[in-house]
């Protein structure tokens, strides 16, 4: 009897170490070693599978994506063009694109493993969500937009998204007792963090992980001016896509890089 009581406590003392990465498997399944965060695979594998119980995608297209890596200098901040740049997701979930690329325009088109056309997302412009694409077959699909630079033509970005049919979720995995139904990825400059951290809170967002990186430009995001940049993974739960870019667009807007 001793010795289960012993086990017991030591199984309730670990849990109370569980990070809120793991807490959330259910909403993001870790595509590398068990103890690295979200974030953190997002920026090495460039890939992110999400749970299940995911309904909605929120795709950033971050500032300075459209440059190609191959310039002579640096001007990206990140080291992809879109977070994330190829997705997991179930049958039905709904994608969205949100650029935070200032001032540029972006116009993302979706192919079928056949190169044919499934979705353009027409002009879409900063801090403007694009209009929605439902998966609704399972596949592996191609976006992608030509280079906003016109001394690289021959540059494009993509990504790709590959739907699965899982089954339905049956349990809550989620650290705050209900599950999250929409992900959404976003870069803050390591000055702003707790800042945009405590706005992102106040609009019902929760922090499932965060990956600080060195800005590949050096000089962070446009006015940041600051050489560390943060990965953050958010999760939202009960809102509609539409309440979520809207709460998007409102940090956004009040960002350095603005």
């Amino acid at each position: 009897m001793k010795s289960i009581m012993m086990v017991m406590v030591f199984v309730l003392t670990f849990s109370l170490f569980i990070p809120n990465s793991l807490l959330l498997s259910g909403a993001l399944n870790s595509t590398s070693q068990p103890n690295a965060s979200t974030a953190e695979n997002l920026y090495n594998n460039h890939t992110m599978t999400l749970g299940n119980n995911i309904k909605n995608l929120i795709i950033l297209i971050p500032n300075e994506a459209h440059e190609p890596p191959s310039l002579p200098k640096e001007l990206r901040v990140v080291n992809q063009p879109y977070l994330p740049q190829n997705a997991v997701v179930n049958v039905g979930t709904t994608v969205v694109w949100f650029p935070t690329d200032i001032p540029h325009n972006h116009q993302v088109t979706v192919d079928d493993k056949n190169s044919r056309n499934l979705y353009d997302s027409g002009i879409i412009k900063f801090n403007t969500a694009s209009k929605p694409l439902n998966l609704n077959d399972t596949g592996t699909f191609l976006f992608h937009e030509a280079t906003k630079n016109p001394k690289y033509p021959n540059f494009e970005l993509n990504g790709t998204i590959t739907v699965v049919n899982q089954e339905s979720p049956t349990n809550t995995n989620s650290s705050s007792g209900t599950n999250p139904d929409t992900i959404v990825t976003y870069m803050i400059p390591a000055n702003q963090l707790d800042k945009r951290i405590s706005e992102f809170k106040g609009k019902g967002f929760e922090v499932d992980s965060s990956y600080s990186f060195k800005s590949l430009r050096g000089g962070g995001s446009e006015a940041g001016g600051d050489t560390q940049e943060y990965l953050v993974v958010l999760t939202s739960s009960g809102k509609s896509i539409d309440e979520v870019t809207s709460a998007l667009k409102e940090i956004t807007a009040t960002m350095p890089y603005t």
